[in-house]
């Protein structure tokens, strides 16, 4: 819920799938042996604020120069595209399958990670599953984000990771989940260009990161068709500079009807991220505080429309929204989204 969190949240809008008996947990196990999936394009708008990144795809989301390393993002609009997926074979005993795409954690949290991964189902423990995670989105920031008044320079950030799950625990309705992310800058030059920095102070800003985070989350069934879900997520963002290093708390509620032909869902988030060393460009150290929601709405089409053989399709619309408020304005970033588009599902 972090700078790059917040670009995977309302960037590929990737909304959570329909009849899953809890809204974050692992996607049960299917009835039957073999192939399964879905497919979800969708198309919408998008306004983001942000001095950070500079790119995703072909999608641009800042501006290329800058006036001031004083002042807050200025706003950028685009239409954006979607098309993600998930590819899954589950195996005779119906308690072992192996997927590629999407997990239902990254539709949740608008995360635009690809996962391999391995699931299993263990009677009376839980069902764990263990995933190797990859960006299959080309992602650009900038150099130097802090150059004023001249073109900055794209650079690629690199994600790489894994992901465990233990859901169900010990046949509860408790969920932990940890993640692990190492990500890298191919160029990185941030605060080379700023007047009365040396090359110690420079260092204190570098965005190379190793990341770890851990979630716990409980599912309360309050009636048949609504579930409420809180959660907590720690997450501790070991950048290489100190300046940039910090440690996020956030709390988030989750509301979901799951009823036929409509489906909804509502979350909700609040938290603050702490950094660990003063910022030798604003001479303090930074503290953010962040809150986002979003609302989901499926609709099953009544006229049966299929595609390829799939269960019948499903309209969505996703409005979402997400602000991290920095006490220092050069790192307030904000993103407003509108999705739209159809879900097959095998």
């Amino acid at each position: 819920i972090m700078q790059h969190k917040l670009l995977f949240i309302l960037l590929f809008a990737i909304v959570l799938l329909p009849r899953v008996p809890t809204v974050h947990a692992l996607e049960p196990m299917p009835n039957t042996a073999g192939f399964s999936g879905f497919v979800r394009p969708g198309y919408g708008y998008l306004d983001i604020k942000s001095n950070m990144v500079a790119k995703i795809s072909r999608f641009d989301l800042s501006k290329r120069t800058i006036n001031s390393r004083n002042s807050s993002p200025r706003s950028e609009s685009t239409g954006i595209i979607n098309l993600p997926f998930r590819l899954a074979y589950t195996f005779n005993n119906l308690k072992t399958q192996v997927f590629l795409g999407s997990d239902v954690i990254d539709l949740v949290r608008f995360d635009i990670n690809q996962q391999i991964a391995i699931k299993q189902q263990i009677n009376g423990f839980g069902m764990l599953q263990a995933g190797v995670l990859f960006s299959s989105i080309v992602t650009e920031v900038w150099k130097d984000p802090y150059l004023e008044n001249k073109r900055r320079s794209k650079t690629d950030r690199d994600v790489m990771g894994i992901r465990l799950v233990w859901d169900k625990i010990l046949d509860s309705d408790f969920e932990l989940t940890y993640t692990y992310r190492e990500i890298d800058i191919d160029h990185e030059r941030s605060g080379q260009s700023v007047r009365g920095l040396n090359y110690s102070q420079s260092k204190l800003l570098r965005r190379d990161s190793d990341e770890h985070s851990i979630q716990l989350l409980y599912s309360f069934k309050i009636r048949p068709k609504h579930r409420i879900e809180p959660s907590f997520t720690f997450l501790y963002d070991d950048r290489e500079g100190d300046a940039r290093k910090n440690d996020q708390y956030v709390f988030k509620l989750t509301y979901a009807y799951l009823g036929d032909p409509f489906d909804l869902t509502f979350n909700g988030e609040i938290g603050w991220a702490a950094y660990d060393t003063r910022n030798p460009i604003y001479r303090k150290k930074q503290k953010d505080d962040i809150d986002g929601a979003n609302l989901t709405l499926f609709y099953t089409n009544p006229w049966g429309w299929k595609l390829a053989g799939s269960k019948p399709m499903r309209f969505y619309l996703l409005g979402a929204y997400s602000e991290r408020d920095a006490d220092i304005s050069f790192y307030e970033e904000e993103v407003t989204m509108i999705m739209a588009g159809v879900m097959f599902r095998w």
